[in-house]
Parts: structure tokens; C-alpha cells; sequence
């Protein structure tokens, strides 16, 4: 083997080891301190409530759900308290897959899903040419809403975990609105733990 081959041997094995140390893309602050090693880390999740998906111009229940919880965790004897929301696309005790919010995110996702709510009402019935309208999560939860002539199309989006894809689910403008209710609810509940998330309103 001549001496110009075994370097770029040793270089491809010594990529591959590096590659192979490169850890999984964390999205939230959240996420991150539930990957630390070495502490003992309590975790609560307290389910707030859940919007039940449908299709189909009768609005057909589909028996899927989105469920949101709060999300809570601390290393015991440690008095600081890290906050989040996680979001579920279940089907039963089925999990298709789901995704974490920061707390400093929720206050954004809540003006934007109340936002695209009264726009989906407002120019339901204009002539529109193309208007979308995306808010997107750093870990990747997306509510998107999409009018092109009098046709709207409102969906949610997070990513798929066992592809490169995402899960995507249409709502109505009247489930954005419950969806920002549920979201009202889940930032009170991390207040009434500690949390202090201040919204804003849309006004």
C-alpha cells in the first residue's frame, strides 16, 4: 500500500470517528438541559388539554388528537425550574410524534395562533391572489395558513421522527382559537409554577 493511500485511509477513519461524536441537534434550551449528563433530573408533565383532528369538507373526526402538556423539570435540591410546553400528535396511546417549546416561545405562538384565526376569518371572504402566513418554532412546530383565490388552507406541522419529513394536520380557523385557549391556559399554569411569561396583546 503506498504511503499517499494509507494517509487518506487514516484521514477517512479519523472523519468517521469525529462524525460519529457529533451530537443529536438540540433545538431548545429545554432540550438541552434535559441532556446533561450526570444530574437527576425530575420531569412533570401535566396534560392541559387536546383538539381533536378532522377531514374532509364534513369535518370528520379522524380519532387523532394534539395533545398539549406543560412540561416542568428541575434537579432535586436545585430551587431553579426549567419550563416548557410539549405538543403530541396522538392517535389513542399511538404517538406519531412530538415536539418542545421554550417557554420564551409561547408567547409568540399564542399572538400568532390568534392572529391567523381572526385573518382566516377576515379575508374569508376576499378574492386573494396568494397570502401565507407561517410561525415556526426553533425545534420546528409550524402553524401555517395558506389563501389563494376564496380557498384557505390552515394546518400544523412538526417534524416526523422517523423521517426527514414532517406530521402535518389541517385546522380550522375555529381550532387555531382553541388552540390559542389552550395555550392561555398552559402559560398560566407554568406562571402559577414559577415561569413569569408575560403576553402581550395583539392590539
Amino acid at each position: 500500500m503506498s504511503r499517499s493511500l494509507i494517509i487518506i485511509v487514516l484521514f477517512g477513519m479519523a472523519s468517521l470517528h469525529l462524525f460519529a461524536q457529533v451530537p443529536e441537534k438540540i433545538a431548545t434550551d429545554y432540550e438541552w438541559q434535559l441532556t446533561q449528563p450526570g444530574r437527576t433530573l425530575f420531569r412533570d408533565k401535566v396534560p392541559v388539554g387536546q383538539i381533536g383532528f378532522v377531514a374532509g369538507k364534513k369535518e370528520k373526526a379522524t380519532g387523532e388528537a394534539l395533545q398539549v402538556l406543560t412540561d416542568i423539570a428541575f434537579t432535586p435540591g436545585d430551587s431553579t425550574r426549567y419550563f416548557a410546553v410539549t405538543f403530541r400528535v396522538m392517535e389513542g396511546d399511538r404517538l406519531y410524534g412530538e415536539v418542545i417549546l421554550d417557554a420564551d416561545e409561547l408567547p409568540e405562538l399564542i399572538k400568532s395562533a390568534r392572529y391567523l384565526a381572526a385573518t382566516a376569518l377576515d379575508i374569508a371572504a376576499t378574492e386573494r391572489a396568494e397570502t401565507d402566513i407561517t410561525f415556526r418554532s426553533r425545534a420546528g412546530l409550524s402553524l401555517e395558513f395558506r389563501q389563494v383565490g376564496q380557498q384557505q388552507q390552515l394546518q400544523l406541522a412538526l417534524p416526523d421522527p422517523l423521517s426527514d419529513g414532517e406530521i402535518i394536520r389541517p385546522l380550522t380557523s375555529d381550532q387555531y382559537s382553541l388552540f390559542a385557549d389552550l395555550l392561555d391556559l398552559a402559560i398560566y399554569e407554568l406562571n402559577r409554577q414559577g415561569a413569569n411569561i408575560r403576553v402581550k396583546s395583539n392590539k
